[in-house]
């Protein structure tokens, strides 16, 4: 099965859902660095980055760096 990267922008509920199923998680991505959903995965072992959406001049800048981080994961 392979694994899957989850985009959150907080806490993370449905993520955790996930996680706690057993299902394979590659990475978590978030565009808030203090989203606490960053924790739990990091606390599980999951790999985490933040690619912070106001860091970019555009939506299709911000979206084109976020396709990188996934496709890095």
């Amino acid at each position: 099965m392979k694994s899957m990267v989850i985009v959150i922008s907080g806490r993370g509920s449905n993520m955790r859902a996930i996680v706690e199923s057993g299902l394979p998680v590659a990475a978590v991505i978030s565009n808030v660095a203090e989203a606490a959903g960053l924790g739990f995965a990091r606390d599980n072992g999951i790999a985490t980055e933040v690619v912070e959406h106001r860091a970019f001049p555009s939506r299709e800048a911000f979206d084109a760096e976020l396709a990188a981080a996934i496709d890095r994961h």
